[in-house]
């Protein structure tokens, strides 16, 4: 009888003891794993359009983009691409999250992707804004 009994609590000691290995090992991925905050995504952008002349001689109109001063953006790769054309420029903010990129190729009305990566390596909301003249671009509906 005593025999059964110690059998009983050796069970009940080794099933409570993988029940809470399971438990830690769950909370020991969970704390681990990746955190998703989202990055809010770039505010004012503002595009001006150059002509520049290529090695042909041929004149084509070039869009420059320049973003104001973000905080969440300090010295973040800004990443502008032109949807339509697939093709587009990155960036280096400056320390106050400001920021002008390269001339790029684009078409009055096409849809620009924004979107900055921070110095910790976390990628912001895209932003869909229209390509064109002004002080600050359209949001895309």
């Amino acid at each position: 009888m005593k025999l059964q009994g110690a059998s009983s609590r050796r069970r009940t000691t080794f099933r409570l003891v993988r029940l809470l290995s399971c438990v830690f090992g769950a909370w020991v991925l969970w704390a681990c794993g990746p955190v998703y905050i989202p990055v809010p995504p770039p505010g004012e952008v503002s595009f001006t359009s150059t002509l520049l002349t290529d090695a042909t001689g041929n004149t084509q109109t070039y869009w420059i983009a320049a973003g104001g001063p973000n905080g969440n953006a300090a010295n973040a790769t800004f990443f502008i691409t032109d949807e339509q054309r697939g093709s587009g420029v990155i960036t280096r903010a400056r320390a106050d999250g400001s920021f002008v990129a390269p001339p790029m190729e684009g078409t009055p009305g096409d849809q620009v992707g924004v979107y900055f990566q921070s110095v910790s390596g976390r990628d912001s909301v895209t932003a869909c804004v229209i390509l064109g003249d002004g002080p600050m671009a359209a949001h895309c509906q």
